[in-house]
């Protein structure tokens, strides 16, 4: 029997069903959040700025790797205040003005 042809309380539970399961899939299939913030810190820093040394800038990412996206851009001779690190040392969480965000230790020393 066609969809169309069907009662209306079928078929609102076939499409009900049908759109959750595209949306489930879909929810599968999606990459895994890159914002981690601060969840990925294996040791925390108490209290420290650190400036910024490397070129002309430095970015801030959403989470310890360069594939992360990019928040900001940090300038040399900027200050950052860092919170915690991650991957041994490699990577910062820090805050610079009201952006919170991942930089490479490479940034600052």
């Amino acid at each position: 029997m066609a969809f169309s042809k069907l009662p209306l309380r079928k078929a609102v539970s076939g499409l009900t069903a049908a759109t959750a399961l595209a949306l489930g899939a879909t929810l599968m299939a999606a990459p895994g959040a890159s914002a981690v913030g601060s969840s990925a810190c294996t040791k925390n820093i108490k209290d420290r700025t650190l400036q910024v040394v490397q070129w002309d800038h430095a970015d801030m990412y959403t989470s310890p790797s360069f594939k992360s996206k990019v928040k900001k851009s940090v300038f040399a001779g900027s200050s950052v205040r860092v919170y915690c690190t991650a991957k041994g040392g490699d990577w910062y969480y820090g805050k610079s003005g009201k952006t919170k965000g991942w930089m490479e230790y490479h940034a600052f020393f």
